[in-house]
């Protein structure tokens, strides 16, 4: 916390001695984290540097920062796919993936399987699994179940709920120095009016949090 609000702090200070076409271009500058089809159109996971500072998506569920971390035995990793160059604040998919991870996850080159668990309420991206603590309390419940994962799909533009997925991710690589993954993962959903079918790869650090 101290040292993401110190960086904050270095370029808001850095920013006032640019001019503002210098600063609308450091504004938008990207950093891409995947990409991914969904029904065979091309999403890609990004954060630009004006959305950190303003706080723009501070309603989704893991953040801006923070799209891969473990907390209390449970991994949770956020895929926010959109257009790579945006034009509505509102049209973007949102995937919330949730797993058990003990005390050797992530096993690299091991496909986590990821199922519909109607036992666990998935929410919405506004009171998602991870805030309610739902999936935390499920496998504390239903030792058993620790073996899969879930998945919600939130779509646009109304976002009022988590569409259930199932599939699998897989840890591809793992780079030991800077705690980076490499992970690809394949999900469908068949049991609404809908289906969709994503296949992707995401690629950043796995933090642990209190």
């Amino acid at each position: 916390m101290k040292r993401s609000l110190g960086i904050l702090l270095l370029t808001m200070s850095f920013m006032t001695l640019l001019s503002s076409c210098e600063k609308k271009e450091l504004l938008n500058h990207k950093t891409v984290y995947g990409e991914a089809t969904i029904n065979n159109k091309a999403y890609f996971q990004y954060t630009t540097i004006g959305e950190g500072v303003s706080n723009k998506y501070w309603f989704l569920p893991l953040g801006v920062d923070n799209h891969f971390i473990i907390k209390e035995g449970v991994c949770y990793l956020q895929l926010f796919l959109r257009d790579y160059e945006e034009k509505d604040a509102e049209n973007f998919w949102l995937i919330l993936i949730g797993c058990r991870a003990d005390e050797h996850f992530p096993v690299v080159g091991k496909e986590y399987e990821i199922v519909v668990e109607n036992r666990v309420d998935l929410g919405n991206i506004y009171n998602s699994f991870y805030w309610s603590g739902k999936l935390r309390e499920f496998y504390a419940d239903h030792p058993e179940s620790e073996s899969y994962g879930i998945t919600g799909l939130s779509i646009p533009p109304s976002h009022e709920r988590f569409i259930p997925l199932e599939g699998s991710m897989q840890f591809l690589k793992e780079d030991a120095e800077s705690g980076e993954y490499s992970i690809s993962y394949n999900f469908r959903s068949e049991n609404n009016a809908e289906t969709y079918r994503i296949v992707g790869q995401f690629n950043g650090k796995l933090k642990i949090v209190d």
